[in-house]
């Protein structure tokens, strides 16, 4: 029973290491496919059965070699970062290609129905999803590739075949990258190229896609496929000026310069896709072949007589010593003698490891017979380090090693820190007081793997001061001798890190580049189909979003301007003036000459409304659950000072659309505001002398002047109101008297008496002033929206208003 466990638990165990191929290579799911191929060739290495005599070798490598095949499928490395699982649906070829199972049928009867894929030209130069993901992508940005989609089933794609051939045939031996995709196959990358039609020809230059819109004739196919091509990749030269500072570029460059002479006005395709081809090791520049006069002076200077003859010419740090390798023909140069030269002269005397490409090639892995080595002389990039740089490139002109043995070059250790940290920390962090500050010290590197290393590390082994060149270069010399003889042993062992690009585009560069690409992009991907219904939808919500802003505009303008009135009719510092409180300053000399009161704002009488019979069910009786009618009550002599400022009050909640607003003339409707009073009173039992009967009989003799200025609010629906007065809230009865306008004291009057002077004085003694009659009653507002203002309640709203 135990065994049987156990067996099972391996069992699983096994699956689910076969089932994460990233644990297996000991990879992150983000990694890319240099991750998983540098990962891979480490771990192959370590468990290869014939280094590693481990019982568990042999099934650890074949478990390495299936997450790696696993792995490096575009296709089920996406299902499996997606599902967790690598089975694939039962789709026929290529996913969601058309593949079905009569093409064989068909084929085998010589194309009836179909074409015979197997002897078509198309099929020579097929490519996968696979193989794009890989390889082509990467290869992109040093060779273009021209790809053509066509299918078994399309007759115009194989009609087309012959002029393919012919473009294939002029492009190809240039260098031109050719692939071919079948539709029945390969729908995904159709899907990923953004092939909707047949036939389709394609450019990849680098990582972008260019779809071809022309007519398929050989001759413009070709056109096409020059003029994608970038033209940064080679500059034109027209004056020696120019051709001057292009060849004194090279030590900010860390490359050799080639110039390309044609008798052309624009550089032949072969040019360009060698220049794109060397484009990390070399800078290339054009010259027309003219007889202008700057032409011909740059001809003199470079000893070329021939004006129709092809001429290309390679400097390396001595411009100034002429070439150190050129080629002149009169008939065309092919793309091989132009290669091999560049080839053979691509490296400047002391080229300085500036990237993880230039490491790659000058310092590339080698087995022990026979090994390349690598002298690297550890600067930094100051100006002051340039004359061990120089006095280190002269020794390696003087001492003629082998290149195919070992390869001198330069570092700035404090641009590459890592890889230099990684041999050897503690003689480049660290301030050695014995060592003398004119000397400096050479790694020589041999790279057993991609990234392990064996290495000395040779202290002080160099100076540029002229005193000590001699001494140091007959050192060096002896100490590369014994290396290479095999006398002294290469014993330290580093892991080596990850060059930085010390020429990577800056951010802005690199954001310049996108948008351009991410336009051109736009341009080749987007058919007519997808862009009108696009730009239709981008006006329409343009146009939504001026009309909305428009209207957002006017608003708020219009509020502005509502304000700036308002702020126009309010007293300014606190005190009444004829344009704020639109009431004219009366004074013992102008009283008699003084005009009629101005007319109340028209948004003022917009607002308010008279309380009325005719108005009296809107703002009374038929008003809905939860709204509420602010009256105030005033007559003809203080209409036009009490109305507006009560507007001015109310203005906040004008927008509140459960308020009304409205007014009551006391002088006509006084007996309607008598009877809401009495409703509030208590039940009258009979008894003259109760306080029932007593406010009974007060309520006759009510004061109609001193009922100006109080605000009722009104809830017609649950029958109630609250009141607002100056005087109203106070303690004592004489205060509750006042408010309600009693007969109590020496300036009362009957209802039918006019307002007396004497009232008026007492109101001043009393300091009550009819200005500030609704001084109080913003704060009254608050406490009437809060809930704590008290509420009468009445058994019916009297419906006696005139």
């Amino acid at each position: 029973m135990i065994l049987s466990g156990l067996l099972i638990f391996a069992l699983f165990t096994s699956i689910a290491a076969i089932n994460d191929p990233y644990a297996t290579l000991g990879i992150s799911k983000k990694a890319t496919i240099k991750d998983i191929k540098r990962a891979y060739k480490e771990k192959a290495k370590e468990w290869h059965p014939d280094k590693n005599e481990s019982p568990g070798a042999n099934e650890k490598f074949v478990e390495i070699n299936q997450a790696y095949e696993l792995l490096s499928d575009p296709l089920r490395k996406e299902r499996f970062d997606k599902f967790g699982t690598f089975d694939e649906p039962h789709e026929g070829h290529g996913g969601n290609g058309f593949h079905n199972g009569f093409d064989s049928f068909f084929n085998g009867f010589g194309g009836f129905g179909g074409f015979d894929a197997a002897n078509s030209f198309f099929n020579k130069h097929r490519i996968s999803m696979r193989s794009y993901q890989n390889t082509i992508i990467e290869r992109s940005h040093i060779q273009p590739y021209i790809i053509f989609s066509y299918s078994n089933w399309c007759h115009s794609c194989h009609q087309l075949e012959p002029v393919w051939e012919s473009v294939v045939g002029d492009l190809e031996p240039l260098g031109y990258g050719i692939g071919t995709i079948n539709a029945q196959m390969e729908g995904n990358l159709m899907e990923k190229l953004r092939i909707s039609r047949l036939p389709t020809i394609v450019v990849v230059v680098e990582g972008r896609v260019i779809h071809y819109r022309g007519p398929y004739q050989a001759k413009s196919i070709r056109m096409f496929a020059r003029d994608v091509l970038p033209p940064s990749f080679m500059v034109r030269i027209s004056d020696y000026y120019s051709l001057k500072r292009f060849l004194d570029l090279w030590s900010s460059t860390n490359k050799v310069s080639v110039l390309m002479f044609g008798d052309k006005e624009k550089p032949k395709l072969r040019y360009m896709l060698t220049a794109m081809k060397y484009s990390t090791f070399a800078r290339f520049a054009y010259v027309h072949l003219t007889d202008e006069a700057p032409i011909q002076e740059m001809r003199d200077a470079l000893s070329i007589r021939c004006a129709t003859c092809e001429s290309v010419l390679i400097f390396n740090e001595f411009p100034e010593n002429g070439p150190v390798a050129h080629i002149t023909s009169m008939k065309q140069l092919s793309p091989e003698s132009i290669n091999s030269l560049i080839e053979n002269n691509k490296y400047l005397v002391l080229p300085r490891l500036s990237s993880q490409s230039h490491m790659d090639d000058l310092c590339p892995v080698s087995s022990r017979n026979p090994r390349r080595l690598c002298a690297i002389l550890i600067v930094s990039d100051r100006p002051a380090e340039g004359s061990h740089v120089s006095a280190f490139r002269d020794f390696v002109l003087t001492h003629k090693y082998e290149t195919d043995r070992i390869r001198f070059t330069y570092m700035y250790a404090d641009k590459q820190r890592a890889f230099v940290d990684a041999f050897k920390p503690q003689s480049v962090n660290t301030k050695d007081e014995e060592l003398s500050v004119d000397h400096r010290d050479v790694v020589i590197v041999w790279r057993v793997e991609q990234s392990k290393a064996r290495y000395t590390w040779l202290r002080a082994a160099w100076s540029g001061k002229e005193a000590d060149v001699n001494t140091s270069a007959q050192s060096l010399s002896a100490s590369v001798d014994a290396i290479l003889q095999g006398v002294s042993k290469l014993d330290d062992q580093t892991a080596l890190q990850m060059l930085v690009d010390e020429f990577s585009p800056s951010w802005f560069t690199r954001l310049a580049k996108r948008t351009a690409r991410l336009w051109e992009t736009l341009l080749f991907h987007v058919t007519k189909d997808e862009f009108l219904p696009a730009i239709s939808a981008l006006g329409t919500l343009i146009v939504i979003l001026l009309i909305g802003y428009g209207l957002n505009y006017a608003a708020v303008s219009e509020e502005r301007k509502k304000k700036e009135e308002l702020k126009k009719a309010q007293r300014p510092n606190g005190a009444a003036t004829n344009e704020t409180r639109n009431v004219p300053t009366k004074t013992p000399s102008t009283r008699s000459t003084a005009p009629q009161r101005p007319r109340m704002r028209p948004e003022y009488e917009q607002l308010v409304h008279e309380l009325r019979a005719e108005t009296f069910f809107g703002l009374v009786r038929l008003l809905k659950p939860g709204c509420r009618s602010l009256i105030v009550l005033i007559d003809e002599d203080t209409k036009d000072l009490l109305l507006p400022e009560f507007c001015r009050h109310i203005w906040p909640w004008r927008n509140n659309k459960t308020l009304s607003f409205g007014y009551i003339m006391v002088n006509k409707n006084l007996p309607w505001f008598r009877k809401l009073l009495e409703h509030t009173l208590p039940v009258d039992e009979g008894d003259p002398t109760s306080a029932s009967a007593v406010m009974y009989k007060r309520l006759k003799n009510i004061n109609p002047r001193q009922t100006v200025g109080t605000v009722l609010a009104i809830c017609g629906w649950k029958l109630y109101f609250c009141m607002y007065h100056p005087m109203h809230g106070k303690s004592t009865a004489s205060g509750r008297r006042n408010f309600m306008g009693f007969d109590d004291s020496d300036y009362s009057s009957s209802d039918s008496e006019p307002s007396t002077k004497e009232e008026m004085e007492a109101l001043k003694k009393k300091n009550l002033k009819m200005e500030e009659v609704l001084s109080g009653m913003p704060n009254w507002l608050d406490r009437l929206f809060e809930g704590s203002v008290t509420r009468y309640y009445v058994p019916e709203w009297p419906d006696n208003l005139k």
